[in-house]
């Protein structure tokens, strides 16, 4: 619960929305800075978690794996979708004189939440499974 809410924070309170002109640069970069300990620590703790609980069973194990497969296309066409709309809010890319990133780059005060949102806490953390479970059958010998 706490590294959402450092993807929480990160989303809603420290990137600027695109209607809003903002001049004081990307303090976001403070609060990624203060969770990466913790997004990795969670990282850590669900890869272990899902090592050490992977059902014995192959035919279940592959099942939640295939899941977490169509999961991540799921929230990869989520992710590309709400870049799109972010990009297009934005008036365009970087490269763009008419967008309000223009020579900003993509990490700035107006993109952060493209990288730190709820489609990415997630896909991460299901990549984190698949990761787990492919261990756990590697271990097992299960494949």
């Amino acid at each position: 619960m706490f590294s959402f809410f450092g993807f929480y924070l990160i989303e809603h309170l420290f990137t600027v929305k695109p209607h809003v002109v903002s001049g004081n640069g990307n303090l976001g970069i403070l609060v990624i800075f203060l969770f990466t300990p913790v997004f990795i620590s969670s990282w850590v703790y669900t890869f272990k978690l899902v090592k050490a609980k992977v059902v014995k069973d192959s035919k279940i194990t592959i099942g939640i794996f295939l899941f977490a497969l169509a999961g991540c296309v799921l929230l990869m066409i989520a992710i590309h979708d709400y870049t799109s709309e972010l990009i297009i809010a934005l008036g365009g890319t970087p490269d763009n004189p008419e967008s309000r990133i223009y020579r900003f780059g993509w990490f700035n005060q107006y993109t952060n939440s493209l990288y730190f949102n709820v489609y990415t806490f997630f896909l991460t953390h299901i990549i984190t499974v698949i990761l787990g479970i492919l261990s756990a059958m590697r271990k097992a010998k299960l494949y």
